[in-house]
């Protein structure tokens, strides 16, 4: 068959998106294999395929672009397990360890700027809970006149002054609970901090938790306490109970005398004479059981 008789058929399967027209497909005579166009026909539906062809692969390497430039850029990477900024610091040149130095100083700075600010609010925050404003708001919410008289002036300042009074209360409410959260959380924080046996210590965080299940009114401080104070008292009983265990070996170790010794001399016999006092102890023990 001549090579006029049919339109060239596209071979590029690339897949096409969603809500994208396959330019090729688009170019592509319909009855394309089984009719004999003329040779000018022929040539400019070559000339179409080869120009959507085009189109396509332009689209498409603008779609790639487009779809590189909106993914995010990966977070640099951190330090690496067994490193820190100071092993990294000093295996630096002299100029690297300037650049650190100087971004150390910024960030101590920054640090100590917001921590200052963070303390400027609290303190202003605190001191409007602690002024009253907040009972004082309520009583005047409370204060609007039972016989409203529309043409009374003081009836309507009453009013406005107890609608802006209950505006106002709503607004502080949430504020004044997340104060007294955050002084909570800044209680436990620095008790936690003053007392780490509250956290490394398992027999004290049981100890700490049964008493808190047991009184919800109970308050932290006080559960800690009594707990060091049962965990206390139980470790002077238990030296206590040591120190009589170990008088009463070193007693009867003093009276036991060997066979052929003069009566009353102090000996021990050579399996437990080096022995301490407590291991003596539990040796006679078992010999009298």
């Amino acid at each position: 068959m001549d090579e006029q008789t049919a339109a060239p058929e596209a071979t590029d399967t690339a897949a096409v998106e969603p809500g994208h027209v396959d330019e090729v497909a688009a170019a592509t005579p319909e009855n394309a294999g089984r009719r004999n166009p003329n040779s000018n026909q022929y040539k400019q539906e070559v000339e179409n395929l080869l120009t959507a062809y085009e189109t396509r692969k332009a689209r498409q390497l603008q779609e790639q672009r487009e779809a590189k430039e909106s993914e995010p850029e990966p977070e640099p990477e951190g330090l690496r397990e067994g490193e820190s900024w100071d092993s990294v610091y000093s295996n630096q040149p002299e100029e690297v360890q300037r650049a650190m130095a100087e971004m150390r100083k910024m960030m101590t700075r920054k640090t100590q700027e917001l921590a200052a600010e963070k303390r400027k609010i609290e303190a202003q925050n605190k001191a409007l809970m602690e002024s009253g404003v907040l009972d004082s708001l309520k009583e005047q919410a409370g204060n609007a006149p039972e016989d409203f008289d529309p043409f009374n002036a003081d009836h309507i300042q009453q009013l406005i002054e107890s609608k802006v009074a209950s505006r106002l209360q709503q607004i502080l409410e949430p504020l004044h609970k997340k104060n007294q959260q955050s002084e909570a959380q800044a209680r436990y924080e620095n008790f936690k901090s003053a007392h780490p046996d509250l956290v490394d210590d398992s027999n004290v965080k049981k100890g700490v938790y049964e008493a808190l299940q047991s009184d919800p009114s109970l308050k932290l401080e006080a559960a800690y306490w009594m707990v060091k104070g049962k965990m206390l008292t139980a470790e002077r009983q238990l030296d206590n109970d040591r120190a009589v265990v170990r008088r009463r070996a070193q007693q009867r170790a003093a009276l036991i005398t060997d066979r052929g010794q003069r009566p009353g001399k102090a000996v021990l016999s050579p399996d437990i004479k080096d022995k301490s006092a407590y291991e003596i102890y539990q040796t006679l023990k078992s010999r009298n059981d």
